[in-house]
């Protein structure tokens, strides 16, 4: 079932890149997307299969890909099997062809076309190989190294870019090689991690501005999370912060009032003490 999402975000569903969207609420970018294709909308910016992501199809797993393009799996699949492109992958052939040492020396150092022609394979097949051993394609007639121990621990550690970025690949091989070792992402891992007990016990007990000081959590990311979970501010009195301030007037009181935990009522009379008139029947002001 998608994550209950705050209306001030369901609101900019399509409108805005899933990814902002998600740094914006404090979520997972899947629960953004889940929730947007729940309601059958589009993402932003999309139009149509491009020939730019049509040459995604088969490169990658149809789920990563679906993800990357902000589309569901179903439709990536769909289309990829429209154009008789093999998912990427151990395809029956692949997991029916044993691998002989002479021809995994030919990974990285002759092209996946030629190794798949002499093997009768198509080259997704001796691609999906390739990078499950960690090794490059061949570039400008250079054999590609192999992934060497230190690069190795890195994986888990570090996140994808920052490895994608000292070993000069691109971030997609980071990650189908830390995938096909079954490390997590890093960075999903710690984003779940910050919220220990003792960060949890502070919501709802102390205003969301100081649970962010004492924790260094973004105050969205900590107004998301007890959204998600139905916890409420008691009846502390709230301290404003100048973000919180700038929303009055330009969204209505009742989906501040939800953001923040605190009664509609104080949201009127703190804007009507700033001498700030009501937000426009848009949204807006």
């Amino acid at each position: 079932m998608p994550t209950k999402l705050p209306t001030t975000i369901t609101k900019k569903l399509g409108k805005l890149p899933d990814a902002e969207l998600a740094n914006h609420a404090g979520l997972p970018i899947e629960a953004i997307q889940a929730a947007r294709q729940v309601r059958g909308i589009i993402p932003h910016g999309w139009t149509k299969w491009t020939k730019k992501n049509i040459a995604l199809l088969g490169t990658q797993s149809d789920v990563d890909i679906a993800a990357k393009l902000g589309v569901t799996k179903t439709a990536v699949s769909r289309k990829r099997a429209q154009l008789g492109i093999e998912p990427f992958g151990y395809s029956r052939k692949q997991l029916r062809h044993r691998w002989t040492k002479a021809q995994l020396k030919w990974l990285g150092t002759i092209s996946d076309a030629e190794i798949g022609r002499r093997l009768d394979l198509d080259a997704t097949t001796v691609a999906s190989k390739r990078e499950s051993l960690g090794i490059d394609p061949i570039r400008k007639g250079r054999p590609a190294r192999k992934w060497s121990k230190k690069e190795l621990g890195w994986l888990g550690k570090l996140s994808d870019a920052e490895i994608a970025r000292r070993m000069k690949i691109g971030r997609r091989k980071v990650i189908a090689k830390r995938q096909s070792l079954g490390i997590e992402n890093p960075t999903v891992a710690a984003t779940e991690a910050r919220w220990t007990p003792e960060v949890i016990k502070m919501l709802g007990k102390i205003p969301d501005s100081k649970v962010s000081e004492k924790t260094g959590i973004p105050v969205s990311a900590i107004s998301g999370y007890r959204s998600r979970h139905g916890i409420r501010i008691n009846g502390a009195r709230h301290t404003w912060t100048p973000e919180e301030i700038k929303m009055l007037g330009k969204i209505p009181d009742e989906e501040i009032a939800k953001k923040l935990g605190i009664k509609k009522a104080t949201i009127a009379t703190k804007r009507r003490r700033l001498k700030i008139g009501a937000p426009s029947s848009n949204g807006r002001g």
